[in-house]
């Protein structure tokens, strides 16, 4: 284990992500006032400064969500020895969740003095990094939606998600992967680093982030009266049992689909292109599990 002190830490906050951000800086200062902070207030702030800085630090505390987490996974490859610690301020949290990282400061520090870490992969897809969750299909326009709203949090996530129930139609796609072809409709395909959207929405029960595999998860077009039955699975990890989802591990596969949004770690993107995705390398994160 690598010795860590306090001086080796750097806490980056992103302001725009959930909702506490300015009580959750004053406490970190109020109980860390060695840690040196940086309050992001845009991508081209967090590229220069990190870009300056990042070789000075050993650990990096990012406040946000998932999409926040992403913002630094290219920094986490390009600075080997810098290590990823997250203060969970997002509207699903699927990452933290998933390493065990919680709102509790204190224990975050002590974990992160103690040393310990472990390995996390990371996925590219084309030319975009992901360390949680992409998707295409029914996910995806959730996001494009939620992204449209004036208020985040779980509620606008839920009100957008029912919306989408009444008006998403499936797409249809074709994956190659592991040598075969599957093709067909679907309500979503997601590819998972871990086992959930977030929330404990475990949508890739059987997923490990760290085996140097994703998981393939494609979802065919659920009757609207099985929806509840689908979510109440969805949240118990049970899918896997499920006619209406298929599971298929792989390190890397190309997906050809007439969706017109996909979207990475929870961030939409327009697709314009057949999707290529693979195992990229690994990163490293602080040990919260014991």
């Amino acid at each position: 284990m690598e010795k860590i002190n306090l001086q080796d830490i750097i806490f980056v906050i992103n302001p725009h992500s959930g909702t506490n951000s300015g009580k959750i800086l004053e406490k970190f200062k109020e109980l860390a006032p060695k840690v040196d902070c940086f309050v992001s207030n845009s991508l081209e702030e967090f590229d220069v400064f990190l870009t300056a800085k990042a070789e000075k630090y050993k650990v990096l505390i990012i406040c946000g969500g998932d999409g926040t987490i992403n913002t630094t996974l290219k920094y986490l490859i390009k600075y080997s020895k810098l290590k990823l610690a997250v203060l969970p301020n997002g509207s699903g949290n699927g990452f933290a969740r998933e390493l065990g990282f919680d709102g509790d400061i204190k224990k975050l520090l002590d974990q992160i003095l103690k040393g310990g870490t472990e390995k996390v992969d990371v996925i590219k897809i084309n030319n975009e990094l992901c360390g949680n969750m992409a998707g295409l299909g029914f996910d995806s326009y959730v996001a494009t939606e939620f992204e449209k709203m004036p208020a985040r949090g779980l509620k606008t996530y839920v009100y957008c998600t029912i919306q989408a129930l009444l008006k998403y139609k499936p797409i249809q796609a074709k994956v190659n992967v592991n040598g075969s072809v599957i093709e067909g409709k679907y309500h979503m395909i997601n590819i998972a680093n871990t086992r959930q959207f977030g929330n404990n929405a475990l949508i890739a029960p059987k997923a490990v982030c760290n085996d140097g595999l994703f998981d393939l998860v494609l979802i065919k077009k659920i009757p609207f009266y099985v929806v509840p039955n689908f979510v109440v699975r969805l949240f118990l990890g049970k899918l896997k049992n499920s006619k209406y989802v298929q599971f298929v591990k792989a390190s890397s596969l190309v997906i050809d689909s007439n969706s017109e949004t996909y979207h990475v770690d929870g961030e939409p993107k327009k697709l314009e292109e057949t999707l290529s995705i693979e195992i990229l390398k690994q990163i490293e994160v602080v040990k919260m599990k014991m």
